[in-house]
Parts: C-alpha cells; sequence; structure tokens
C-alpha cells in the first residue's frame, strides 16, 4: 500500500501534466472533493467536471508544494500556488489542501482558498 503522501504527490504529478485520467486513477471512486468557497462534488466525474475544463484552457498547469505534512496513516495537508498558464498569463492561486486517504486512494480533498484569485480563471472558462 502506498503512503498517503505519496499517493498526493503523485496526483499532484498527474495535474502538473494535464493527464486526467492519471489524476483520476489517484481517487476512490466516491471521492469526496470540495473547494471551500464552491459547492461540493462527488465521484470521478465530479472531479473531472471540476479539474477539466482549467486544464482544457491552461497552456500549463504547475501546482508548486511549499509545504507537506502527513500523519503517515491517512491525511496529508500541504500549502500549495496552483499556477494556471491561461492565454493572458500565469494566475497564482494560493491554496491549503487536506486530503484524506485510504487503500492508497484519496477519499477526501479540500481546498482552502480565497476567491478572488479564482474570478480571472473562471472568466477565461
Amino acid at each position: 500500500m502506498s503512503k498517503p503522501e505519496h499517493v498526493v504527490d503523485a496526483m499532484i504529478a498527474a495535474c502538473n501534466r494535464k493527464d486526467i485520467d492519471a489524476v483520476l486513477a489517484c481517487f476512490a471512486e466516491d471521492v469526496h472533493y470540495h473547494n471551500i468557497p464552491m459547492d461540493p462534488v462527488s465521484g470521478h466525474a465530479g472531479v473531472r467536471a471540476m479539474l477539466e475544463p482549467f486544464f482544457k484552457i491552461a497552456s500549463e498547469v504547475d501546482w508548486v508544494v511549499h509545504k507537506s505534512v502527513s500523519n503517515g496513516l491517512d491525511t496529508v495537508m500541504n500549502e500549495r500556488t496552483d499556477r494556471f498558464l491561461m492565454p493572458d498569463g500565469w494566475v497564482d492561486l494560493p491554496v491549503m489542501g487536506v486530503f484524506e486517504v485510504n487503500g492508497g486512494k484519496i477519499t477526501a480533498w479540500r481546498d482552502y482558498f480565497d476567491m478572488a484569485p479564482v474570478v480571472p480563471l473562471l472568466n477565461q472558462l
């Protein structure tokens, strides 16, 4: 079984490659994903619906992890900057993420961030 931090690292690496299928492979089928200022989604279809539009319009994705901690059992928390190269330039989103990992898959993902930096992203979708 993979360590929780390895599962989260693999998911972030897949996001940076814009490889949605590899991203989804890191999640349990019934994953709960909540970008806290927005409505939560569930399952692979929900995660795909949230991430894929950004992956399609961004020519590059670069999620930079600044700090990461794990309890070694089932929880990983990281502080990161999610960067998207959009047609009008880079958009940086400071994020605090919490991941619950069970059975080698992410079962819950919560990201906490300010909506203000997201508005330029949403306006380009």
